[in-house]
């Protein structure tokens, strides 16, 4: 089973990844895309990614141009860095033009 890291561990590591926070045990992050298929396929993109990784992050699709993603790990009870590795894919997806 992955290891749960530290809160200053988590801080540390969030600094790298902008506008991602830490609450209950979760990383999340919350985009405002250009519309609601621009919303879905970004949504689309990170369900591809997550799969490859066998790790599974909750999203939600809210007021059909926001997307929230969720991550933690459910086995380990907290976020692990699995989780903190699939949120740093999840920027360079994002970063791709």
């Amino acid at each position: 089973m992955p290891e749960l890291l530290d809160r200053d561990t988590i801080d540390n590591r969030l600094t790298e990844l902008p506008e991602w926070e830490y609450s209950d045990g979760v990383v999340r992050k919350t985009w405002r895309l250009k519309g609601f298929l621009a919303t879905m396929t970004f949504a689309n993109a990170i369900a591809h990614l997550a799969n490859e990784a066998n790790h599974h992050p909750d999203l939600s699709v809210h007021d059909y141009n926001h997307l929230t993603v969720r991550i933690t790990t459910h086995s380990a009870g907290g976020v692990t860095e699995n989780d903190l590795g699939l949120a740093d894919r999840i920027e360079a997806l994002r970063a791709t033009p």
